[in-house]
């Protein structure tokens, strides 16, 4: 693997998520190296990350869903100087929303080759990563 790779954020300390009600369930999985989403039954939108409400509709219905994991960017950035010090010692690297084929959108760090660049529109998959103690639901962007 590449200076991009897992191996860097291993022993990266940084602050942690913090699970909530919402949240846990989606942490498990993330653990156990799976991407799950909310998907609301009312209307059937999914969303990325947890809430208590579908932030289509507002409905209280919904769901947990396994997500196939495959995505496209949707814009991104590279960070040369992050809002948390921490991050310092592996900048610069990408941020980005990704598009899940599922439909919902994550903010995510976007684990790129070396030399690599992502572009509007790249495919790209989830890569659960170990950063300290948590797993991170990171995207790899795809090569042919």
């Amino acid at each position: 693997m590449t200076a991009w790779g897992e191996e860097r954020f291993h022993d990266l300390v940084v602050a942690p998520p913090t699970p909530t009600g919402e949240s846990q369930y989606f942490w498990d999985c993330a653990r156990e190296g799976r991407l799950v989403l909310q998907r609301c039954t009312s209307c059937g939108s999914c969303q990325g990350y947890p809430r208590r409400r579908c932030a289509r509709c507002w409905s209280a219905d919904l769901e947990w869903v396994d997500s196939s994991g495959h995505g496209r960017v949707v814009t991104h950035t590279l960070v040369h100087r992050p809002g948390q010090t921490s991050w310092q010692v592996i900048a610069p690297y990408y941020v980005g929303l990704v598009r899940v084929d599922e439909g919902a959108v994550l903010l995510s760090h976007l684990v790129v080759d070396d030399g690599a660049a992502p572009t509007v529109g790249d495919r790209c998959q989830v890569e659960p990563t170990t950063v300290g103690e948590w797993t991170l639901p990171f995207f790899r962007l795809w090569t042919s």
